[in-house]
Parts: structure tokens; C-alpha cells; sequence
């Protein structure tokens, strides 16, 4: 999101936007890396001595910070003017009821990240009027109020991710084939054993997993390993660009075997192409929408997986509706997360919290 999208399309010759990412191994400089993408790219690691990252972060001279959530404190922490601000993009909040639904799992664990020290850091920041708060999705606007112990009325802009869509593309002249995907990374949250699963059910169809381990990656590839032989399943390892792509054309389902999830990218992408959805997730009505909503699945899961299975089957055995809800998934994505509104957006609200700024 930070590489791809927001220091690609928000900079103008009004803003400049660096990119920080907390500590690094230096005492008493900072480390840069430039990255040359789409834009050239200032990635930074603060001096690991929090008195030489203030030092550093007093010459920069930020107006704003844009935190995607926030994962970590010690930028805030290190800054020294008192009056600066943090434009926090609710993205994921994970209050403690959603870890107790996560920890379900007992398969393979997902590891518990909850830190109530950076919670408590943005409610400081919020009770010193120092946060403005936007957000990808209404539905996680309550958790985020939880999370971060906010009042009822706290003042929430609605900012959905942008995509970057294929305007070119059209469904009737990309034929869908009985292909049925999983995108994402292979971990405990996501459950990619149910997804293999369901393709055992359902010898008929074919089904490939897009994605890759990442954190203990040894336990799961022990997991996935014993479901490689299953001769319509198939692993494609980690997909991006126009790879990725193609295969959202060619599937008609993207299945999320999930136990958590808030508003995934890879929604977005798939109905981007038409590609309809089944999860036990409904974030913004999304899957209910365009596609099946399978109600709750809480722990291993597989004592549901005749639950997708009949998801699956619903949306393939009625064709002609697919077609409509398809298209109405392609038009409400260019609509709603195109890359024009986001930029409209997010310069609108930067020009409402800092108008002086912002216009010299």
C-alpha cells in the first residue's frame, strides 16, 4: 500500500512524502534507501538512540504523519514537536475479541501481536487532538473505536483503498473457466487447508493456491505438503503483476478460507476482473454481494467445509445470474476504488487539516 499506491499517486508539487520505517541498526544516523519504482522512493531507519532520532526528525521537520494502521511507536515516540500530527488509516484493528476468535485455532497458532502500548499511544495522540482518523471500510470503524478506546462521535473520513484496475477489461470477452482460487499468504489466519479441502470435494473443478508461506514457514509447509498430490489442486507459489492477473481473469471464485479477516486487497483485485467471492468474512457486504457469505467458521474449520462446498455450488450452478453479479462487481470496483477518487480524497482532506501547509 506505502510503495504501490500512496508514494505513487499521492506526491504533487504540493507534498512530498518519505517513507519510515522505525529503528534501525545505526546509533546515531539514519539509513536511507532509495527506491526507484513508479517514483523514486526515500525509505528511512531511524538512529537506534532515540535522542540522535530526534535529532534527525527535528531536521526533517514532518508536517504530517500517515501511519496504515500502526504497528509500531517509535517514530511518535521520537519526535519532538508536541503539535504534530498523525493521519491514522484504519485498516485492520484488532481489538482483543478478534485475537479470542483467531486463537480458535489450534492447528498451528496464529502468533498474538496485540500490543496495548501502541493503542495507548494513539489514544494519547487522540486525546491531545493530534489524530485524524479515515478509514477503508464502515465495518471497521466500531472495532477501531474499541481499540483504541475512542469517544462514540470520534470524526471518521471513509478513504477506500484504491486499485489499480484493467479499464480495458471486459467479462464477455474473457470467458471464465471452472477455476476456483486462494490468494494470499500461507499462514495459521488464513487456513489454507480448508481451501484444499474443498478442492478434494469437488473433483471436477480445478483449484490453485496463489500464494506462499511466510512467518514459520516450516510448520506450514508441513501442513500444505500433505495435500500435493491432490490431482486438481494446484500450488502456484507467490504471484504478482500480470500473473496474478491473469489467473483473477480466468477464475470464476476466489474462495478466503480465513478466520480473520478486514477488508482483503485481494477482493478488491478479484471483482475487479468479475471473479465472485466465498468467505466466512463479509466485509462491507462485499462477499453477501458478490458471491456467498457462509456464516461463521471458528477454529480449524474442518467440520465446515461442506459449507463452502455448497457455497461454491450455488454460485456455479446458476450461470446467467453469475454474469450479472459479476459485471455489478466490475462496475461497483471502478466506481468506488479507483485511483482518481482515492487522490481527490486524501488531497482534500490534507488541504482541510493543513490549509497553510498544504497551498504554499
Amino acid at each position: 500500500m506505502a510503495r504501490r499506491l500512496i508514494a505513487k499517486y499521492l506526491p504533487d508539487t504540493n507534498l512530498q512524502i518519505d517513507v519510515l520505517l522505525g529503528r534501525g541498526r545505526k546509533r546515531y544516523s539514519a539509513e536511507e534507501t532509495i527506491v526507484k519504482d513508479d517514483k523514486t522512493i526515500n525509505l528511512y531507519r531511524l538512529p537506534k538512540r532515540k535522542w540522535a532520532a530526534q535529532r534527525w526528525l527535528k531536521k526533517q521537520n514532518y508536517d504530517a504523519y500517515l501511519s496504515i494502521e500502526l504497528t509500531y511507536n517509535y517514530v511518535l515516540e521520537c519526535e519532538p514537536d508536541t503539535n504534530k500530527k498523525l493521519i491514522l488509516w484504519i485498516q485492520d484493528p484488532r481489538p482483543m475479541y478478534e485475537w479470542d476468535e483467531i486463537n480458535t485455532v489450534k492447528l498451528f497458532p496464529e502468533t498474538n501481536y496485540y500490543d496495548q502500548n501502541i493503542y495507548d499511544t494513539v489514544h494519547k495522540l487522540y486525546r491531545q487532538n493530534r489524530v485524524k482518523f479515515i478509514s477503508q471500510g464502515h465495518f471497521l470503524n466500531q472495532k477501531a473505536k474499541d481499540l483504541y478506546a475512542l469517544d462514540d462521535n470520534v470524526s471518521i473520513d471513509y478513504v477506500p483503498n484504491p486499485i489499480e484496475y484493467d479499464e480495458s477489461f471486459k467479462l464477455s470477452d474473457n470467458p471464465k473457466e471452472n477455476l476456483i482460487i486462494f490468494l494470499g499468504r500461507l499462514e495459521s489466519v488464513k487456513r489454507g487447508w480448508l481451501f484444499c479441502e474443498i478442492a478434494k470435494r469437488m473433483p471436477d473443478y480445478q483449484f490453485c493456491v496463489l500464494g506462499q508461506t511466510f512467518r514459520e514457514k516450516h510448520k506450514n509447509t508441513d501442513i500444505m505438503q500433505s495435500y500435493y498430490d491432490i490431482p486438481n489442486l494446484h500450488f502456484a507459489g507467490h504471484v504478482d503483476g500480470d500473473v496474478k492477473n491473469e489467473y483473477l481473469k480466468r477464475a470464476k471464485i476466489l474462495v478466503n478460507t480465513s478466520i480473520h479477516e478486514a477488508l482483503p486487497i485481494s477482493f478488491l483485485e478479484a471483482l475487479s476482473f468479475g471473479t465472485l467471492l466465498v468467505s466466512k468474512r463479509n466485509p462491507e457486504d462485499l462477499t453477501s454481494k458478490f458471491g456467498t457469505h457462509v456464516g461463521d467458521v471458528l477454529g480449524d474449520g474442518f467440520d465446515k467445509v461442506d459449507l463452502f462446498v455448497d457455497a461454491i455450488h450455488k454460485i456455479l450452478d446458476n450461470p446467467d445470474h453469475y454474469d450479472a453479479i459479476a459485471n455489478e462487481a466490475i462496475s461497483y470496483i471502478r466506481s468506488v476504488h479507483n485511483v482518481s477518487a482515492f487522490q481527490t480524497t486524501m488531497q482534500n482532506i490534507l488541504k482541510e487539516e493543513f490549509p497553510d501547509r498544504y497551498n504554499n
